[in-house]
């Protein structure tokens, strides 16, 4: 007795946890997904790294030291005074040699710094915009698996009231039997019509899990923690939009973030020209001369020569290819507006079409067909209509809203595309 109370206390927690499944609205996906997904995070990090390291642009290369002989001779005899005999006179010669210390630095030239750390500051925005991208291309594929588990949800329901509708035509046709009334054909058709319901249903059902996966998968949590989605669906009049193209432009990330590589090849581009600039250097160097020799030491100045013919073959061709690269992305920003411009004219003229379709479903083929099925599932229960139409009506009927939610969801998905385009979250 007490283990069957506990049993049905498990199944009584299942099942409300089960039924009180967590409703997520299409806001909140969008909200995890900016927050936690890792392609995300990576843009922001590729950024901070830059930045990072346009905080030390203007750094200088680091000082040499040197330490040792400087004009000494092998012979170690030769480092210490000697007296030489020369023409029969003695000659006091001094030591030869030096322990020399010496010191190196280059000073670059600061116009060539302040290009390069411009450059570097630069090239965090692009990873920014890119991010932006990116999280258009992701919240579209969010949003396109929230209206499919919508449309699911309500194809389910379709299919939860198919089947009470067979369950009570089995119950008239097998007591109409006892009577004679029927006909054991009948039943079985109305049998394997319920189980094609259930494999309709098993193949519905799996095709939600996967969205489910997919949306968490996007929010970078537990894939398999159940939701329920919102059963509200919002449709837009984007068909009369007028489309304003310099609008999209001034909003599109993918488009930004060319503008901003044009700017960073441009700042690239002045940090090459500026390697024709010299730069300087300074070297010290103190000797402690060997034997009775004075202490010497030796200050030079430095500067490079950019301008030579061999050394500078390098900038001004990364100077010219940049000219280029410019060009090429110009190009291909004017290529990405002219394709989502005839994209957008396009999704215009699907969702005029789809929803002239809708239109017709709504008004005139769905109400005819249940008007069909009604009428003869009445016929049905008073006796005066066959099962076998009934079930046909029936059928139709679930077919025809099938299809209209087939319809509805692609003008969910033209939506979300035309959205996509226009950069709308």
């Amino acid at each position: 007795m007490l283990k069957n109370k506990l049993t049905g206390i498990v199944l009584f927690i299942i099942l409300s946890v089960h039924s009180n499944a967590q409703i997520l609205t299409y806001d909140s996906i969008r909200s995890a997904i900016i927050q936690s997904n890792p392609m995300l995070e990576m843009y922001a990090n590729q950024a901070k790294s830059f930045d990072a390291m346009a905080t030390g642009a203007k750094a200088w290369d680091a000082p040499q030291i040197g330490f040792g002989f400087f004009m000494t001779p092998y012979q170690t005899s030769y480092w210490k005074p000697q007296t030489q005999t020369v023409d029969g006179m003695n000659t006091m010669m001094p030591g030869m040699g030096n322990l020399m210390i010496q010191g190196k630095q280059m000073i670059p030239n600061p116009s060539k710094l302040r290009a390069n750390q411009s450059y570097m500051q630069a090239m965090s925005s692009v990873e920014l915009e890119t991010q932006r991208a990116e999280a258009n291309t992701l919240l579209a594929d969010a949003k396109m698996n929230y209206y499919d588990i919508q449309i699911i949800d309500k194809k389910l329901s379709v299919l939860t009231e198919a089947e009470k509708t067979l369950q009570v035509m089995i119950a008239m046709a097998e007591k109409n039997i006892a009577y004679n009334q029927g006909s054991l054909a009948t039943i079985y058709k109305a049998k394997s019509q319920l189980v094609l319901l259930k494999k309709d249903r098993s193949m519905l059902e799996n095709e939600r899990n996967q969205k489910v996966f997919m949306i968490n998968t996007l929010m970078n949590r537990d894939k398999n923690i159940s939701f329920k989605v919102d059963t509200s669906i919002t449709i837009q009049q984007y068909e009369s939009q007028i489309i304003d193209t310099s609008n999209f432009i001034s909003k599109r990330s993918d488009l930004l973030a060319i503008d901003k590589n044009i700017r960073v090849t441009q700042l690239k581009q002045t940090a090459e020209s500026y390697k024709g600039r010299p730069d300087f250097g300074i070297e010290y160097g103190h000797m402690f001369a060997f034997g009775t020799n004075p202490n010497q030491f030796t200050l030079m100045g430095m500067v490079t020569v950019p301008i030579a013919p061999w050394s500078s073959k390098m900038y001004k061709s990364n100077v010219t290819a940049a000219n280029y690269q410019i060009k090429a992305m110009q190009n291909e920003k004017q290529a990405i507006i002219n394709e989502s411009t005839g994209k957008l004219y396009g999704l215009q003229n699907e969702i005029k079409s789809t929803k002239y379709q809708l239109e017709l479903y709504e008004t005139i083929l769905l109400p005819a067909i249940k008007k069909t099925y009604d009428v003869s599932m009445i016929a049905y229960a008073q006796n005066t209509g066959e099962l076998f139409e009934t079930l046909d009506a029936r059928m139709n009927l679930q077919m025809t809203q099938m299809q209209y939610y087939d319809i509805l969801l692609e003008l969910l998905t033209l939506q979300a595309e035309y959205e996509k385009q226009l950069q709308i979250y």
